[in-house]
């Protein structure tokens, strides 16, 4: 098997060629706004691709002399990643559920686990580490030792040390910076590129907050919006900014079901609760005495209340059929500002 160093340069350019880095701006899943997007999701529909990261990762541990027995992979990209690995190695695999399953065996771990044995962690990307401690701590319930995990990118936004300072060594194919060095030097990207990327990474590391491995904290930490300023941002629905409005206005999330059948219930109920919830979700077509005035008297609660109403009912039919139960005897169209479409 070819050296890791040698192979790098043509896998990252590999990677950047089925768009596994996208340059631009990014909304990430904590909310920051990056200009660098990694998912490597798509290299399951490459085979040949799909093996040599594969291949350069098992390599990664084989140069850094880890003893282990087992092979887990980090849900859900790098599953495929430890198959293969495992496939090829003839080594026996873990597969780490995400959620227990409530049919069957309800087991959260997968394959046959021999507590005292050591098990290698399998990675695509660590940013903060988290991803792999929830599996390091899955893993050691089952009675396994996790000691190392082997990862194709490391961001290097502080997982590293995150995860040293739980005992787990981590040991990347490639870092960010390199990756970078390397597009650039392959004139995929220019130099104001890899500066944005730089400074983004710099300005956005995690570090543990104590040693005894509290929750990340970040040093550079994005301000935290309040509904009233989400409501303010560009392309959000008018019906979604008017809710996040009132959620701040009255300082409350609840949303009021009221799945009742009888329309002097429904709106004792509105009259009642109605100051303290944002929306009120209804079933007017299960009302036994359903009338207009019902309804206008409702909208009218909604209005001195200040909520929102929730029809929930399903509009799946044809288009002109759709059309005509919006403006039906309900008047869905008029009273209720949201919805269920299907």
């Amino acid at each position: 098997m070819a050296a890791v160093g040698a192979a790098l340069g043509p896998l990252v350019t590999g990677l950047y060629d089925v768009q596994a880095f996208k340059f631009g701006d990014f909304v990430l899943k904590s909310g920051l706004s990056s200009p660098i997007y990694i998912d490597l999701r798509g290299i399951v529909s490459r085979p040949r691709l799909l093996s040599q990261v594969a291949d350069t990762l098992f390599q990664t541990a084989q140069n850094a002399g880890i003893s282990f027995d087992t092979v887990c992979g980090v849900p859900y990209t790098a599953l495929p990643l430890a198959t293969v690995i495992c496939s090829t190695n003839q080594i026996p695999m873990l597969i780490r559920r995400k959620e227990t399953k409530d049919y069957g065996t309800k087991r959260l771990v997968e394959g046959t686990i021999n507590p005292g044995e050591t098990c290698l962690i399998i990675e695509d990307v660590v940013t903060s580490g988290s991803s792999v401690l929830e599996t390091v701590e899955v893993l050691q319930k089952e009675g396994l030792k996790v000691t190392d995990a082997i990862v194709l990118l490391d961001r290097e936004q502080g997982g590293k040390d995150k995860l040293q300072a739980h005992g787990i060594c981590l040991h990347s194919v490639c870092t960010l910076s390199k990756m970078l060095e390397i597009l650039e030097q392959q004139k995929k990207i220019d130099a104001e590129t890899v500066g944005r990327v730089k400074r983004f990474i710099q300005e956005n590391v995690f570090v543990a907050a104590n040693h005894n491995g509290s929750p990340l904290s970040i040093k550079e930490a994005p301000k935290e919006l309040s509904f009233s300023a989400r409501a303010e941002l560009p392309r959000i629905h008018p019906v979604a900014s008017k809710l996040l409005r009132l959620m701040q206005k009255k300082e409350t999330n609840l949303c009021l079901s009221a799945d009742v059948s009888e329309a002097r219930e429904l709106l004792q109920l509105a009259d009642a609760l109605g100051p303290s919830i944002c929306m009120l979700k209804t079933h007017v077509d299960i009302l036994n005495d359903f009338t207009l005035d019902v309804m206008k008297e409702l909208i009218t609660l909604a209005k001195r209340h200040e909520f929102l109403i929730f029809e929930d009912r399903k509009f799946a039919d044809i288009g002109n059929t759709v059309k005509k139960q919006y403006e039906g005897k309900c008047i869905i169209q008029e009273s209720a500002r949201i919805r269920n479409p299907a």
